[in-house]
């Protein structure tokens, strides 16, 4: 079906950016973070400057590892390859991420690294600009085991399917949707009562994240086997 090849990449690479943003990693750090500003009694100006920066650089940080593998990816060719490479890394994440839901006492879990998040803690916990910055890069880095599998299928797929500045518009979007849920919830975090809901929520559906995960994992990576390559 050759109509299938010429499918609008647009709402694909939205909804998959916006879905791979809702990950525990840097939701819960930020829950943490806007919870420990408002114990120090900050203002709400200053606990939203602070939480824009925090998601500012996990945006760029992100944009920059995305354009740095599609940048590698177009000048090495192969593109095809790499796309469905990619496809079924995402197969396999996906399925590693069921197995952290069946089985959570199993070793090598996809999570932020416990020493990265001591350290992360740690740096925002001084709630200075500078360290805003540097903890929100190392979010950046350290999520990408986490959920960077969607990420970097998509990218390939996009290296082999579009242009290279085509391609950086794309790269654009994703991360815009990326960072969306942290937008959100930094302005639903803002009431004390809603933070505490929202750090109750994510704790309880952690697992049940894991489980959705893994179902969309495979299932985007089947697709883009099936109908986009």
């Amino acid at each position: 079906m050759p109509w299938l090849n010429n499918l609008p990449m647009l709402p694909l690479v939205a909804i998959t950016g916006f879905l791979d943003g809702i990950h525990p990693c840097a939701i819960a750090i930020l829950i943490f973070f806007v919870a420990f500003l408002l114990t120090l009694g900050r203002t709400l100006k200053n606990i939203f400057f602070l939480g824009l920066v925090y998601i500012l650089v996990i945006f760029l940080t992100y944009l920059g590892v995305g354009v740095g593998l599609f940048s590698g990816l177009m000048l090495f060719g192969q593109h095809h390859f790499f796309a469905k490479l990619g496809a079924w890394l995402l197969i396999i994440l996906g399925l590693w991420n069921l197995k952290d839901f069946f089985f959570p006492q199993l070793p090598l879990r996809l999570r932020l690294p416990h020493a990265s998040r001591e350290k992360i803690n740690e740096l925002l916990k001084t709630a200075s600009l500078p360290t805003v910055v540097v903890a929100a890069f190392l979010v950046g880095l350290c999520s990408i085991p986490c959920s960077g599998g969607i990420y970097a299928a998509v990218t390939a797929l996009l290296a082999a399917k579009t242009t290279y500045w085509g391609g950086f518009a794309y790269l654009l979007l994703y991360n815009l949707m990326f960072v969306m849920p942290l937008f959100i919830i930094l302005v639903l975090a803002a009431n004390p009562l809603t933070l505490v809901k929202l750090g109750e929520w994510q704790i309880k559906h952690s697992r049940t994240y894991r489980l959705g995960m893994g179902i969309l994992m495979i299932g985007l990576g089947a697709g883009i086997l099936i109908f986009l390559i």
